[in-house]
């Protein structure tokens, strides 16, 4: 273990190098008569790279691929070593002995490594330059293919009674790879230009043309080229859904497989090496397959591989991708063609349907060390969309990809339009959508939501309550919805509204206009375990007594000012009235208190931004969601309390930064990290103020203190800061029996100090049963298991700092969550 972690502490302190061309040239002479000696073999220690002297003695080597030293020998004469110094131009000059020898004993003896270590070495130490990105500059027409299918089909589908109604797909299934039987549902191509820049480092894409047939409601044709769908075999690590899987190629891989020497032959006239890997131990993220590597420039030409069948991995019960290389100049090596096949179901023998995900790319028209006005790779998109890109009629499709459809996969639009239009595949896909989102649809309406349908709490004892909101069926470009609810106890309606609308049909810019009248608890991050939530109904710890009836109305726009940077401004008028013991005393002039003030009042202006270098998300009609970025997520916000607007009580102002970040840790799983400070300027009174997150209920709440409970601390200045080690199956993967369960480890802790101006109690009291920091920042830490039957974790929660006596410090939170 302690070799494991030194060795991956030297790869992650590594400097990435990137090759270029050193040029050597000069002449070989008879080092007695002076003579220029032709036909000397002239060649890089331990490479392949050489030349031969010409007729006036002189040679020139170019290359990538040099060594530190230059071997000189002929026929006769003493072979000599010289240095060279790498990435420049230089000029040696060489004279050369005559040989004189004497028979010696010769000792054979094994070498000291394998060959298959050898050629594993050699390709580490040059992938660096094999890699496509050591070039000052290239480009190439991409064509990419994409597909869906339902899988686990068998040959029973006509007898199952309950898609009796469905057989008419029976038309349209294929089993055309030697697969199972399969029936293709989506099918999505585009064809474009990709542009590369070294120094400094740009990429563009143009999009000339892209269709999706089988679905719609989601704008991913952005995610259909080379920016998004991109895997280098040669980085340590390859990123595929969401984990850092070991690649065969990384400098650490001999600690991962084990490689075996097994063929060599030609591949496209370039004689190549097999090399077959295997991973040492089970649970690892690592793959099987082979990689057929070049004898002279150690280039990766083929490269084949499947997840490792026990990697610790959910729902993909295979993954095989082929990557294929080829020499498009001389020693320029670039990916010409890859395929992808994923295999997702619930389990390995499920006979549950499943699905294929495949994607088949090709790559021609290469243009390789030209490069572009620098203007041209200066753009706030990444990807650039032609003017008609998503309108190009058949004909064009026919003549500019770069493969043929088959029959099957030109229908598959003519198979979801049938499908579409069957009753009973709605009434199932709506079942499906009212599942995953608590709404069932039904014609222009959605009506809901199952999960807040009923609940508890001590001022309505019990409470009912029903949304509706319109589908995309009704518009894309406008959505309303609006809840109503009622307490038994309480006998009061409350109810809220909420309109979104698209202000632009280019870059996303959408308003939302909110009213809210209803009981809420401050200082709860809304989710499953609201008030008026079923859910949190069931997992209560404490009592409800601290709650509010909250009028709210607003309105708010998002716009993108860039694909990864994000402006909001909005306008809230905002009424909090007390209901249980967060009640409000208003203190008199002298410092004597008065009667309970029933209800406060604040008008809020906010602004701010959010900057997530490189972000992209999945969007739907209204929703989105972030599926892409390598860097952190920043957002700045800036709220202005303005007095006097239809009776706002109070001027203040309000600062916050956040930052958010989600990233792999290699080998030891991936890391959630993130802070927030905040400060008011002016006086305000405390439910306006910042309200730390608690939580009264067994269920975990991963941006809340876990063991706090509700009004405990209050501040007007504050810092938060939390840390998140998935570490997926780094730990439990290495205990035997218990990694047959796949349970993976995880580990944290969150903590926040701040404190309040005594001036912020001068109007209303802070309630008695709030505590103050004193300089002793709050604190927990929690160690649980996630992944237990694939969808639940387990955590133990420990506070560490103000305990009070008698207190349990400990407490067992459990979360629902779907992982890969």
């Amino acid at each position: 273990m302690i070799r494991l972690l030194i060795t991956a502490f030297l790869v992650f302190i590594q400097f990435s190098l990137f090759g270029q061309k050193t040029i050597v040239s000069g002449k070989v002479t008879d080092a007695a008569s002076g003579e220029l000696l032709p036909f000397v073999k002239v060649q890089f220690q331990n490479a392949k790279i050489g030349a031969l002297t010409d007729d006036s003695g002189r040679y020139y080597l170019e290359t990538y691929y040099a060594t530190d030293s230059l071997v000189f020998f002929s026929s006769g004469y003493k072979r000599q070593t010289l240095k060279v110094s790498l990435d420049v131009t230089q000029t040696i000059d060489v004279k050369l002995s005559l040989l004189v020898t004497d028979i010696q004993e010769m000792v054979v003896r094994p070498p000291d490594e394998f060959p298959s270590t050898i050629l594993h070495k050699k390709m580490v130490a040059n992938k660096r330059i094999n890699d496509r990105e050591k070039l000052d500059a290239f480009e190439y027409e991409l064509y990419n293919k994409l597909q869906l299918d339902l899988n686990n089909i068998g040959d029973k589908f006509s007898e199952r009674k309950v898609l009796k109604p469905l057989d008419f797909v029976l038309d349209y299934l294929d089993s055309s790879d030697g697969q199972k039987t399969f029936l293709p549902v989506l099918l999505s191509e585009s064809i474009s230009d990709f542009y590369f820049k070294k120094d400094p480092k740009r990429k563009v894409e143009v999009s000339k043309g892209y269709q999706v047939s089988g679905t719609e409601d989601l704008s991913f044709n952005q995610f259909l080229g080379d920016m998004y769908l991109d895997i280098n075999v040669y980085d340590n690590y390859i990123q595929m859904f969401g984990k850092a899987f070991i690649s065969p190629t990384a400098t650490i891989a001999r600690s991962f497989y084990k490689f075996y020497l097994e063929d060599s032959t030609f591949i496209d006239n370039q004689w190549c090496f097999k090399l077959r890997f295997l991973p040492k131990r089970t649970g690892d993220l690592t793959f099987v397959g082979e990689m057929w590597i070049h004898d002279t420039t150690y280039a990766i030409k083929l490269f084949k591989a499947n997840i490792a069948p026990d990697a610790n991995i959910n729902f993909i019960q295979d993954m095989y991708f082929e990557h294929k290389f080829d020499m498009v100049q001389p020693e320029v090596w670039m990916l010409t063609e890859e395929r992808t096949i994923a295999d997702i179901n619930v389990t390995e023998n499920s006979k549950l349907y499943g699905l294929y995900g495949r994607k088949y790319s090709s790559r021609k028209n290469f243009v390789i060390n030209k490069e572009r006005p620098v203007e041209f790779y200066r753009t706030d998109e990444p990807v650039i969309t032609q003017i008609g890109a998503g309108a190009r009629n058949e004909e064009w499709w026919a003549e500019n990809r770069h493969r043929t459809l088959t029959e099957k996969e030109l229908k598959i639009e003519e198979m979801v339009d049938s499908l579409n239009n069957n009753p009973y595949f709605n009434r199932l896909k709506n079942v499906t959508y009212l599942l995953t989102t608590g709404y069932y649809p039904i014609g222009k309406i959605e009506i809901g939501s199952v999960f807040s349908l009923f609940s508890t709490n001590p001022i309505e004892k019990f409470r009912g309550a029903l949304a509706l909101r319109t589908s995309n069926s009704f518009s894309k470009r406008i959505e309303l919805g609006g809840r109503v609810a009622y307490g038994i106890l309480d006998n009061r309606f409350k109810y809220n509204g909420l309109i979104r609308l698209h202000l632009s049909q280019h870059k996303r810019a959408l308003l939302s206009l909110y009213y809210n009248n209803d009981i809420d608890q401050l200082g709860q991050p809304t989710g499953g375990t609201a008030v008026g939530s079923t859910f949190g109904t069931v997992l209560r710890t404490g009592p409800l007594d601290k709650l509010s009836f909250v009028y709210k109305v607003g309105a708010k726009i998002e716009k993108d000012v860039k694909k990864d940077l994000i402006f909001s401004t909005g306008a809230e008028l905002r009424e909090i009235s007390a209901l249980g013991r967060a009640n409000f005393v208003k203190r008199g002039a002298e410092g004597q208190t008065m009667d309970t003030v029933g209800s406060l009042r604040t008008f809020e202006v906010t602004t701010g931004f959010r900057w997530a270098k490189g972000e992209e998300f999945l969007t739907g009609a209204f929703d989105r969601v972030s599926i892409k970025s390598r860097f952190p997520i920043f957002k700045v916000q800036a709220t202005f309390g303005v007095k006097g607007v239809a009776g706002s009580q109070y001027q203040y102002q309000r600062l916050d930064v956040f930052m958010d970040h989600n990233t792999t840790t290699g080998i030891f799983g991936h890391i959630l990290y993130g802070a927030n400070a905040g400060k008011y300027f002016g006086n305000v009174a405390y439910p306006f103020l910042k309200i730390h997150e608690g939580n009264q209920s067994y269920y975990l709440i991963t941006n809340s203190f876990n063991k706090l409970g509700f009004y405990e601390f209050i501040s007007d200045e504050y810092v938060t800061g939390y840390v998140e080690q998935h570490w997926d199956g780094f730990i439990l993967d290495r205990i035997p029996l218990i990694k047959k369960l796949k349970w993976r480890a995880v580990s944290g802790g969150r903590g926040t100090i701040g404190r309040i101006s005594k001036n912020q109690s001068s109007d209303i009291v802070i309630p008695s049963f709030t505590r103050n920091f004193k300089n002793t920042p709050y604190l927990e830490a929690n160690v649980g298991i996630e992944n237990i039957f694939k969808v639940f974790r387990v955590d133990l929660v420990w506070r560490l700092t103000h305990l009070d006596p008698g207190m349990n410090p400990l407490g067992v939170r459990v979360r629902f969550a779907i992982n890969l």
